[in-house]
């Protein structure tokens, strides 16, 4: 097993000897056998140990033994005991969840804190078949079924070569202790219900069962590297991308087959969950502004694209102008100058200047956002219109609308910044002197 180890860990380019490796160490026989390659192969290793207190006294139990066989050995040992019922009521999530948030986040933590270059963790083929059955009872995508990876950003797999009966029997011939963890059998576990029961039945009906699934998968992980392929070239053809958030050209979108799950692959790194996407589609010949929402971000279907922006808190922030002022930086960068009319004087065309009349200005300046139900006077009109209406007219999308910046004075809008300036405050025959406020 030691050569099949080492092969396997050189083969999948798991990490190179000269670095150290952060061991998942939880106490059972799969872990410990981990432990005992990686110490007996002389790679620099250290060793963190999850107590979840879920086992009471086993739990101490398994933390001490796994410090024992650390001072032994003379190993770098970390163990942290964890409040996992008190998370799992918290965060309203199951036992397993809250206790793989827990342990990933201290390891990350160790990581972070002691420059390991690796988490490795004893994950084994039983566990990427039973995952596969968890994923697919879910109606997980091609990527939830291509199963457990060797490798997986700083997390390595080392122990996928092998599979549980040749751990047990290797632990039995070489006399390595481990400790069983008497909830193993409980079926009201997910893992261990697939494990105790589901399994056997399909080895009834397939004694390879297992054998072929592992096929299945790989074959499946293969798929999926083609698919993913696939969706960069789509990504590169109906993606762009600016300031406010991702746009996707829906028409480009709806001629690509198939939609639901291209759509899905689109639009799940940002958290959007499938049972949202036959809205969404259903939204796409339909009127402007539908939103739909995951937890951090907001989707958009406005004429030509959906929109996908963060979810921002909304905030009234206000920025002051002083009347001696001559540059602004924040919340954006303005140069203001100010100088007397002459005779000569042609007003900028430029959308990003705007040349005001200074003694009709109130001081202290404000920027601000806009607020629904506001009025001002485009100008070269006589008569007031509604913000919202000339946003529309404008055809602004709604993150447009709702990043839009305005320059008032008192409570009369000025100038919405790099759009539209306010009539009242234009220069006229009878104006002295002017204030030019230049966005950089």
């Amino acid at each position: 097993m030691v050569e099949q180890f080492l092969k396997y860990i050189h083969n999948e380019k798991l990490f190179h000897s000269s670095q150290v490796v952060l061991l998942a160490v939880s106490g059972g026989a799969d872990s410990m056998l981990m432990l005992h390659l990686f110490a007996n192969a002389g790679f620099s290793v250290a060793v963190a140990h999850c107590n979840f207190c879920l086992r009471g006294n086993e739990s101490d139990g398994d933390e001490q033994f796994v410090s024992d066989y650390c001072d032994r050995h003379n190993l770098a040992f970390h163990t942290q005991k964890f409040s996992t019922e008190e998370y799992s009521k918290l965060e309203g999530i199951s036992i397993e969840m809250a206790a793989r948030d827990l342990r990933y986040d201290w390891f990350n933590d160790l990581i972070e804190r002691h420059g390991y270059d690796f988490l490795a963790t004893a994950h084994h083929q039983d566990d990427v078949i039973e995952t596969f059955m968890i994923n697919l009872s879910r109606g997980s995508g091609i990527k939830g079924l291509s199963g457990i990876q060797p490798k997986s950003g700083k997390i390595i797999r080392p122990m996928l070569f092998t599979n549980r009966a040749e751990i047990l029997e290797y632990c039995q011939r070489m006399s390595i202790d481990y400790r069983t963890d008497s909830t193993n059998q409980e079926t009201i576990y997910k893992r261990n219900l697939i494990r105790q029961e589901i399994l056997p039945l399909l080895e009834q009906v397939n004694p390879a069962f297992r054998r072929n699934a592992l096929k299945t998968i790989g074959n499946l992980h293969e798929t999926g590297q083609l698919f993913l392929q696939r969706m960069s070239e789509i990504k590169a053809m109906v993606f762009s991308e600016d300031a406010q958030g991702v746009m996707i050209n829906i028409e480009k979108l709806q001629n690509l087959n198939p939609l639901r799950t291209i759509l899905f692959e689109l639009i799940r790194e940002f958290g959007f969950q499938a049972e949202q996407i036959d809205d969404i589609i259903d939204s796409l010949n339909k009127e402007s502004g539908r939103k739909f929402f995951s937890e951090d971000y907001r989707l958009v279907k406005d004429r030509e694209y959906l929109l996908i922006s963060p979810i921002r808190t909304k905030q009234e922030r206000i920025f002051y102008i002083e009347e001696d002022c001559i540059k602004m930086s924040s919340p954006l960068h303005f140069s203001l100058e100010k100088f007397e009319r002459t005779p000569d004087f042609r007003f900028s065309t430029n959308p990003n200047m705007v040349d005001l009349d200074l003694d009709k200005l109130i001081f202290p300046l404000i920027i601000r956002h806009w607020n629904e139900g506001e009025y001002f006077q485009p100008l070269g009109m006589t008569g007031l219109k509604k913000l919202s209406d000339f946003f529309i007219d404008e055809k602004y999308s709604i993150p447009e609308k709702e990043n839009a910046w305005i320059l008032a004075s008192g409570n009369q809008l000025v100038w919405i910044v790099g759009k539209r300036m306010d009539n009242r405050f234009k220069i006229t025959a009878k104006t002295k002197r002017i204030l030019r406020i230049k966005l950089v």
